[in-house]
């Protein structure tokens, strides 16, 4: 899961292509309103596109639990996210929950949801 996160903070499309899990009920949903991908076929489109739209990224672990029972785990995660997102200057809150399955190779990511939540001076670090 953390190698999940460093990706996106290295912009690395490929290594965030290839850790998601090729099948029909694979399932992205972000915090845009059309931000939803529904099976494999548009993984490869959407992390290029993501990777493309940031820079300076950074990502502050809040907490981050992950389970696992045989061939499937699970995730949650708060974290301040620290970016410039197509050229704009944001932090923000992000909450992320997904779900595993364990192929012959490795973990792939089956399911990742993720909110954006609010900003408390907790949260600032």
């Amino acid at each position: 899961v953390t190698s999940y996160f460093n990706a996106l903070v290295a912009r690395d499309a490929e290594t965030l292509i290839e850790m998601m899990l090729p099948a029909a009920h694979y399932v992205k949903i972000g915090t845009d309103a059309d931000e939803i991908v529904e099976g494999s076929a548009e993984i490869a489109a959407y992390y290029q596109n993501h990777v493309a739209s940031t820079e300076d990224f950074s990502i502050t672990f809040i907490n981050l639990d992950v389970q696992e029972r045989d061939d499937v785990a699970w995730f949650y995660t708060r974290q301040v996210w620290k970016l410039k997102w197509q050229g704009t200057p944001e932090e923000f809150v992000m909450r992320m929950t997904g779900v595993l399955e364990k192929t012959d190779e490795s973990w792939k990511f089956a399911q990742i949801h993720a909110s954006i939540g609010v900003l408390t001076t907790e949260d600032t670090l």
